[in-house]
């Protein structure tokens, strides 16, 4: 039996990946975030998360963001999400 299943009924250890959110300051008051692979986590078909484990957490520029992707997916190459009343363009609708 390998180290990535559990020993009680052979399902996974771990079906997704955790990333933490790190911001640094870079120019002018400009900020960027980075997404870091930070940890794992195992989440149930229902929804249910039953394991998730952070390796560690920077010192500075965490703001609490933890980000569980399926394993081979990089939040990083993710769009941002559409916020309620954004364009494409970045203006508000009027209506």
């Amino acid at each position: 039996m390998s180290e990535s299943t559990s020993k009680k009924n052979d399902k996974p250890l771990f079906t997704h990946r955790a990333w933490i959110k790190k911001t640094e300051l870079v120019s002018k008051g400009r900020r960027i975030g980075v997404w870091i692979d930070e940890g794992s986590a195992r989440i149930e078909q229902n929804g249910d998360v039953h394991w998730l484990k952070l390796h560690s957490l920077p010192i500075g520029g965490f703001d609490g963001r933890i980000c569980i992707a399926k394993i081979g997916i990089d939040p990083n190459d993710m769009p941002a999400p559409e916020r309620p009343g954004e364009t494409d363009d970045g203006e508000e609708e009027s209506e």
